[in-house]
């Protein structure tokens, strides 16, 4: 069974990445890992009780209160529990605690809400843009305003380059959805005929009823970004799958600047990024 690490800290944003997870999970049968850390010491010399009553509250109180937290979410969105567990540390790299977390128990997903005003040029230096850069867990980045809706349709933003192997894995995901999944390429010589003819030709061999390419003309003075971000805000698809190599920066590879404009990445759909093989 694979396991989702969804991370909380009780603000209403961090809502969005429990309601999505637990409806990702309901469908793909993960179990679920609430997690949460707060800011303290975490001495293995103390008595584990003892150690965590920093403000007055100790470890027992501090996950039966998860426990109810998430408890209020699942019954607020009318689902049903699946397999889950709440989990809370202490501790001060709260970023290092997460990913090292998410790799001890062999989690396939680490799940957190963005704050909003942006998902890219807002989140430098904070905990989700952290681990975008730096998880070897596969992430998924939840708007704070997400609300559960069905999972219909998945964009794939392709660079072409290994579309086989991530073509397969965004299918695996969207089978039990029964979700349509929608190819997009931007490319700068699209119009060229050997170019478009090229494209066709590697699509031709992955159609099918429920799989769909766009190619798009990429312009100049805009980012892989800006161009994506448009075509989301027209389509609203339900889920956007991007994929990334980990010997790379993050931001320079899918969204970097251009011509010193900030980029915006600012949607209600979520985003599960995927790591290069």
């Amino acid at each position: 069974m694979q396991k989702i690490l969804v991370t909380t800290d009780y603000s209403s944003n961090s809502k969005a990445a429990i309601r999505f997870a637990i409806q990702f999970a309901a469908k793909l049968k993960c179990e679920l890992i609430f997690y949460h850390v707060y800011e303290g010491f975490n001495d293995d010399n103390w008595n584990e009780l003892e150690g965590n009553e920093i403000d007055g509250s100790n470890l027992e109180d501090r996950v039966e209160k998860l426990n109810k937290y998430v408890a209020s979410i699942y019954k607020s969105n009318k689902m049903r529990p699946g397999k889950y567990n709440c989990i809370v540390e202490s501790g001060f790299d709260i970023v290092g605690m997460i990913q090292e977390y998410a790799k001890r128990k062999s989690c396939d997903y680490i799940c957190i809400s963005t704050r909003g005003g942006g998902i890219i040029n807002k989140l430098i230096g904070t905990t989700t843009s952290a681990l975008l850069k730096d998880s070897s867990t596969e992430v998924i980045v939840v708007p704070k305003n997400y609300r559960i809706k069905p999972i219909k349709d998945i964009w794939y933003a392709s660079d072409m380059s290994a579309l086989k192997s991530e073509l397969s894995s965004v299918q695996k995901i969207a089978k039990p959805f029964k979700a349509e999944v929608h190819v997009y390429h931007y490319d700068y010589m699209i119009e060229l005929h050997e170019v478009i003819t090229k494209l066709n030709k590697i699509a031709s061999k992955h159609i099918a009823k429920d799989i769909f390419f766009h190619f798009k003309k990429m312009q100049i003075d805009k980012t892989i970004s800006q161009h994506l971000q448009r075509d989301m805000i027209k389509n609203k698809p339900s889920l956007v799958v991007l994929f990334t190599r980990q010997n790379r920066n993050w931001f320079d590879r899918i969204f970097n600047r251009n011509n010193s404009k900030e980029v915006t990445f600012d949607t209600k759909t979520p985003l599960l990024i995927l790591r290069k093989k």
